[in-house]
């Protein structure tokens, strides 16, 4: 049975109290008194219960994450990146998932401020900044991927999904697609900026943009969203894609070829954060690269900087730019 606070406390001949502060607080102990617990510790080879110690302490040295949808291919990269740069800081990393509902993302922060992590990283679902800056009154700091109202106690790091769906409509009208249409989702806010984007591109042009929203960003939506227009009259559908994420482009690009629409000389098609299946698809599939692990590495870096400077402001961060990559879905073989 493993050796506990008071068995050091006999062996030593004091009181637990003075284990404890030789544990938490040694500079209020004699050198005498130090000296006979740490003997003791040795020789009965105690190992302090860390998580207790921290608690008691007030402080941790624990991080946590809260990714939006843990089980899409990006969000893995994304929190590798957070992880790594955690674990070569010597901190712990926390992981939970919302998986799209405010509820459970609500409840993710009430846990983690309970559990009294020093810091956090969130992919939020909703406006977060308010409950943000009250954790940040108590100590907690945090850093948000994507944007944020402007704000003196939380740090964001940014991508450029205005950007990005400005490049993916730019392509798309290069190689002459005029009936372009956007699958995504209109309570996802960079959902929304990579619709801006490809609007932007389509502005004072004869392309014809359309809108289809699906109810999440998976696979399975881009299944129900490609047996729709699979079932369109062939004159009636559009002459390009341009899905919001890769899981959706995937999911149309499977229906497609399970009928006999060609991609690309049917429909050319777009998917967006270039993930490992992206590449690895039947027909590899254009996208916009959203650089995840690179994303999670600056979060991690941006909320470490705050904890070692309590004081300071947010940095400032310059927004991940975005990256065209072309393969045979838009330029064939």
């Amino acid at each position: 049975m493993p050796a506990s606070v008071k068995d050091v406390a006999a062996l030593a001949g004091v009181s637990s109290s003075t284990v404890s502060n030789y544990l938490n607080h040694p500079h209020v102990l004699r050198e005498a008194s130090r000296e006979r617990v740490r003997a003791a510790i040795e020789q009965l080879g105690y190992v302090p219960n860390e998580s207790a110690r921290q608690l008691r302490a007030g402080s941790s040295k624990t991080l946590a994450l809260i990714l939006l949808d843990a089980w899409l291919p990006y969000f893995h990269e994304l929190s590798r990146g957070v992880e790594d740069v955690a674990r070569e800081g010597g901190w712990s990393l926390f992981f939970s998932n919302s998986n799209r509902d405010d509820a459970q993302e609500r409840r993710n922060l009430d846990m983690f401020e309970a559990h009294r992590v020093q810091g956090l990283i969130i992919y939020p679902l909703g406006d977060v900044v308010p409950r943000l800056e009250q954790l940040a009154d108590r100590g907690i700091r945090s850093v948000v991927v994507g944007p944020i109202r402007d704000s003196h106690k939380v740090a964001s790091v940014l991508f450029d999904d205005v950007g990005g769906g400005r490049l993916a409509g730019e392509h798309l009208l290069s190689l002459g697609r005029r009936r372009v249409l956007f699958l995504g989702s209109d309570t996802v806010s960079q959902s929304n900026d990579r619709l801006a984007g490809l609007r932007q591109a389509a502005d004072g042009t004869d392309a014809v943009v359309d809108v289809v929203t699906v109810a999440a960003l998976t696979t399975e939506e881009g299944l129900t969203a490609g047996a729709d227009i699979v079932a369109l009259p062939p004159n009636e559908r559009p002459d390009a894609i341009f899905a919001a994420n890769d899981m959706v482009a995937l999911g149309v690009l499977t229906q497609l070829l399970r009928h006999g629409i060609r991609v690309p000389d049917d429909i050319a098609l777009v998917g967006f954060d270039d993930v490992a299946q992206a590449h690895q698809s039947v027909v590899p599939l254009t996208s916009i690269r959203q650089p995840g692990y690179e994303i999670g590495r600056a979060a991690g870096a941006v909320l470490l900087q705050q904890l070692a400077d309590p004081g300071a402001p947010p940095p400032a961060m310059t927004p991940f730019a975005a990256e065209l990559v072309v393969r045979e879905s838009t330029a064939g073989r």
